[in-house]
């Protein structure tokens, strides 16, 4: 099967997201995330201003067909309950004659963690496969930024070859990984994860996030994915309970990691039971932290409950509560 260009009907409907084409007014839009230097760490363009944008954004406005290989597809993603602007997904036709195509997609910081670049990057690779007939489609990404290759792997991609130093990348040579999706592949998904698969994977996901060490940005990024974006955390441990929204949690713990005050620390969990129903679960159980405050040995545990619920995206926590074992007297 092959085609000879993609003209998609606009715009393209999923549950809450509208693909469609770039428009002049949606400058603004871009200008949150194209100027965020945290979005475009990992992206190949520099932190841009308004006009850099609007250069970018004109370019973008003639991107919406594909008619001969070489060619990028560049869509807008709207959400469609406040008509914003929220990132934008790319698929390049490789190539015709070996049916290969390559993906990409950039989102707002605000809008990252909640499911959309997969609901968004989801419509991409169908159109890439049943409207454009690739066989295989091919999406690359520095080795650190983790959160991408998670979505990768959560759209069937395989992992296929590591790069060293294979690009000047932000002033230093980075490493990319390359990443690949056959149209055999995307027709049979894997077997997806079972329910409680998934929520041991966030309960370690928590716990993992307060290493110190190399990587701390990488995993307090995982755990803001891991969590909805309302999620609510709770601090007992024998004083006036404290209540934490998700940045005022991870922000003081994430400077604790990487400032020097706990070092060679890990947290991790040791015992629980997890309940499950529907959409909700509760996993109650036992941790233990050990490592060093301030230059001195410092250990501990207790106990924590953690609650989670099933959304669009997959299961994400909603909310935590612990409370430390107290001093022997």
């Amino acid at each position: 099967m092959t085609h000879q260009a993609l003209r998609p009907d606009y715009p393209i409907l999923t549950p809450r997201l509208a693909l469609r084409p770039h428009r002049a007014g949606d400058l603004d839009d871009l200008l949150e995330f194209h100027g965020d230097p945290e979005v475009v760490r990992f992206l190949p363009w520099p932190v841009r201003d308004r006009e850099a944008t609007n250069a970018a954004l004109t370019a973008k406005l003639d991107q919406a067909t594909l008619t001969e290989p070489g060619q990028w597809l560049v869509l807008a993603v709207e959400l469609r309950e406040t008509k914003t602007v929220i990132g934008e997904v790319l698929l390049k036709w490789a190539s015709a004659e070996h049916r290969q195509g390559e993906l990409g997609f950039a989102f707002g910081r605000a809008h990252q963690g909640r499911g959309y670049a997969a609901e968004a990057a989801a419509e991409m690779l169908r159109l890439g496969i049943e409207d454009l007939g690739l066989h295989r489609i091919t999406a690359m990404c520095v080795e650190d930024n983790d959160p991408s290759a998670r979505l990768l792997r959560r759209l069937g991609f395989t992992q296929e070859a590591r790069l060293v130093d294979d690009i000047w990348f932000k002033g230093g040579w980075a490493t990319r990984v390359l990443f690949a999706l056959t149209e055999d592949a995307w027709r049979t998904p894997a077997t997806p994860r079972s329910d409680e698969e998934e929520i041991h994977s966030l309960i370690r996901c928590y716990f993992d996030a307060f290493t110190s060490g190399s990587g701390v940005d990488e995993r307090m990024a995982a755990l803001r994915d891991a969590m909805l974006p309302g999620a609510i955390i709770v601090r007992t441990c024998g004083m006036e309970p404290a209540v934490y929204d998700v940045d005022a949690f991870i922000e003081p713990r994430r400077a604790m990691l990487v400032d020097g005050t706990l070092t060679d620390f890990q947290e991790a969990a040791r015992s629980g039971r997890l309940d499950l129903f529907g959409d909700i679960a509760q996993w109650f159980g036992r941790y233990a932290k050990a490592g060093r405050l301030n230059g001195s040995p410092h250990s501990g545990g207790g106990m924590k409950s953690m609650q989670f619920v099933r959304t669009g995206a997959g299961w994400r926590i909603s909310a935590a509560v612990w409370d430390d074992d107290r001093p022997q007297r």
